[in-house]
Order: C-alpha cells, then structure tokens, then sequence
C-alpha cells in the first residue's frame, strides 16, 4: 500500500462520523418502538452534545491537529515504512495510549469532568458515544497527535483512529442486541466488557479503560468482566446531576470543580482538588473509587 492509497482511504474514512450518526439513529428508533428507552431526552441530550463538540473540532482540526501531527512528522525520530508490521505497531500504540488517556481521565478530577460527561448517560445505547464534552478537544486528541513524531505516516494514523472509533461505538451497543460475549473478551473489549465500564454499581468503578483490546486492562490489572448476578447500574455517583439536562451534564461537574477550589484554604488543597482523583477532599481525603469497589468486594465474598 503506498502513500497515496492511504491518503485517499483516509479521505474515505473521514465521512465515518456520519455512519456513526445514522447508525445511532437506527438503534435509538428501535429502542423506542420496542420501550426500550425510559430517559427519552437523553439521545437527545448526547447528540446536542455531539453537534456542539463538533465546532472546536471544526474550527481547530487544521492548525492543532492535523497541523502537528505534520510538524511532529517532518521532525520524526524513526522513519517507518508502510508495511503490515508497522500498521499493526501503530494501532498497538495508538490502543495503549487510549488505554492510558483514558484512565487518566478517570483519575486526574479536571479531566473527569471533561471526560465524565461521557458517563452520565444513565442508559446505555449507541448514542451515549456523541454523549462528550464541549472540551474534548483539549483532551481526546492526545490518543494519536504525538503518534508521527515515532515515524508513522500522519495518513496512517487518519486510517487507524476512525477505524478503532467506529469498534468502539459498537461496543456501545444496548444488551437488547448484544449480551454476553465471554469468548472473545480475552483479547477484545466487548460490549459487555464496556458497559461494565459504564456502570456506577461500586463494584464495577474504574474497570475496563480499553477501547480495542482489553490485555492493557489484563496486563494492568484493571479487567472486569460482567457478573451473571449484579445488574449493571449505568451513570456516574451523582444524586444530583440531571442525564437529561444539557446543562448539567456539560458543566455541573466543572462547576463544583470551581467551587472546591475557591473553598480550599490553601493553594496546595486548591491544586489537589484539580489533579487529584475525584472524591478527594481536604478534610479526611475523601472517599475514592477503589474504597468503593473494595468495600463491595468484601460485602460481596
């Protein structure tokens, strides 16, 4: 495959969005015809959110993205070919760092609050994927823009992120159409695997951060499978966040974001509020996702 084959699938694969949408549509109508769907204002809800994220996208795609990741080319460490190894060392990157990106976003609180609007669907169905924040682009373009600086063809990566989107988005798929895929979760995020990753129940949190693969969650010890007898609880830990309000969804977290920064009596506490993991606080540490998982480990056994 030589440049300019990749160049013109990369073009193909850049109308993907739109598949994405129709196919978000399709699962939505079903789900409502067969009362399926008890939040109606949430699709709703996740493809305002889309539309509205799409403008940064937009407006900064050229000159942040595409125009680094050509400048980080032309000054490349390596210079990588276009053969089948090098396009299966590329996806395994560009996988690890979703992996990572993603798990920061569980950990870091300013990024949670870009990242967990994502979260706040309280049902599960292909339209939660459009379900991201305003801000994404400050946070998501990290999984692939330092990517050519190692070697790889820009055009490459433009091939391999919509390409692992669109698996991602399927695994998004509602339990109605597709249940438990136990076979092929050793290697692969299954929807199962991702609506795990989805639920509040505690002893679900911070599980499965994969997008493709699931062996970075294996091998980083962050792997859960679905269990036959706890009923998956989708949203985040929130008794007042509104899934079907746009407003809350985009920015009631960032707001008490503010305030337990502006109320911290020190500039230290107000840092920590920022970067460390959510529920934190300054008066006992607070109360964090592993206290939760593990506590319902122990109710459990």
């Amino acid at each position: 495959m030589n440049l300019t084959s990749i160049e013109n699938l990369s073009g193909y694969l850049a109308h993907m969005s739109v598949i994405v949408l129709v196919l978000m549509i399709i699962e939505l109508i079903v789900l409502f015809i067969t009362n399926y769907v008890e939040k109606k204002r949430e699709g709703l809800v996740s493809i305002v959110s889309y539309l509205v994220q799409s403008i940064p996208y937009f407006l900064l795609a050229k000159i942040f993205i595409v125009g680094s990741m050509f400048w980080l080319y032309q000054h490349r460490i390596f210079d990588m070919n276009f053969e089948w190894y090098s396009w299966v060392l590329a996806f395994l990157l560009y996988d690890f760092t979703v992996f990572f990106i993603h798990f920061l976003g569980h950990k870091v609180r300013v990024l949670w609050c870009i990242h967990g609007v994502h979260h706040t669907a309280e049902e599960m169905n292909l339209t939660v994927v459009a379900r991201g924040s305003i801000f994404d682009v400050f946070f998501t373009p990290f999984n692939f823009i330092w990517l050519p600086i190692l070697g790889f063809h820009p055009f490459m990566i433009f091939v391999i992120e919509p390409v692992a989107r669109l698996y991602a988005t399927l695994s998004h798929t509602n339990e109605k159409f597709v249940g438990k895929l136990r076979w092929l979760e050793g290697i692969f995020i299954t929807p199962s695997v991702h609506r795990v990753h989805h639920a509040k129940n505690h002893i679900y949190l911070d599980r499965n951060y994969g997008e493709t693969l699931s062996i970075w969650d294996r091998l980083f010890k962050t792997f859960q499978t679905e269990l036959d007898d706890e009923k998956i609880q989708y949203g985040i830990m929130h008794d007042k966040l509104n899934s079907e309000s746009f407003w809350h969804v985009q920015f009631l977290m960032l707001k008490e974001l503010w305030l337990d920064v502006k109320r911290a009596p020190t500039f230290t506490d107000k840092m920590k509020y920022i970067f460390m993991p959510p529920g934190w606080n300054h008066i006992d540490g607070g109360k964090k996702a592993e206290v939760y998982r593990e506590e319902a480990w122990k109710e459990r056994k």
